[in-house]
């Protein structure tokens, strides 16, 4: 393999710096986007499990109003049987029963009725919590598809990022090509040419004097501008 030069070290240097930074950039990129996949996989997941839940809630209550259905039938039938004691006492006699049956017999019309409307609003929670977990579901699968991907994704970046710095380091000792310190080189470069920019505008202001008052701190900053004693 024939020698790079000092400029080929460099800009092999600079580009392997800027993939050293591409792919640390792309790893945490990717880590947040597969920690954002796994929470919203999580929460659709817990809204699912809140659905479940909620069927059980309703089949209790199902049981419950027909529970109360049945407790007034029998009321029903035990107020048909009184009335029909009643009628049978005659007029006299089981007139109060009557009343009693009649009023009782109110009261349970009433009750059926209160149990039909709460048995239509469980029916229609129902329809919605089957609408909702029908929604959620293919969510909840998408979620999961994407979550299992960025993850993959992730690991992809990482196993990349670990290939590129074993590169960096093989270069280092192989070419002594140093990714960091081309980095530090390119950056100094470019702020080197912003500052002889700055100079240039100052003189092409009229500020020569503080321009090269500049130029000489910065000469003696880097050394330039040291010369032999006499």
């Amino acid at each position: 393999m024939n020698e790079l030069t000092p400029e080929e070290r460099q800009r092999l240097a600079e580009s392997l710096a800027t993939a050293l930074r591409a792919s640390s950039e792309a790893a945490h990129a990717s880590g947040q986007a597969g920690a954002h996949a796994g929470r919203q996989a999580s929460e659709i997941e817990a809204l699912l499990e809140v659905g479940e839940r909620l069927a059980l809630r309703g089949r209790d209550l199902r049981a419950g109003l027909a529970e109360l259905r049945e407790m007034l039938e029998r009321g029903r039938l035990a107020t048909l049987n009184a009335a029909l004691e009643g009628a049978r006492l005659g007029e006299v006699a089981g007139k109060a029963l009557l009343a009693m049956t009649d009023e009782v017999r109110g009261a349970l019309e009433h009750g059926e009725g209160v149990v039909d409307g709460h048995a239509t609003r469980v029916a229609e929670l129902e329809r919605e919590r089957e609408r909702l977990l029908l929604g959620l579901g293919p969510l909840a699968d998408a979620a999961r598809a994407v979550a299992t991907e960025a993850s993959l994704a992730a690991d992809r970046v990482r196993s990349q990022q670990s290939a590129l710095t074993e590169l960096a380091l093989e270069l280092r000792q192989r070419l002594g090509v140093d990714p960091e310190l081309g980095s530090l080189l390119s950056r100094a470069t470019r702020e080197a040419t912003s500052l002889l920019e700055t100079l240039s505008a100052l003189e092409a202001r009229g500020a020569s004097e503080q321009a090269h008052e500049l130029r000489a701190r910065v000469a003696v900053l880097t050394g330039a501008g040291k010369t032999e004693a006499p």
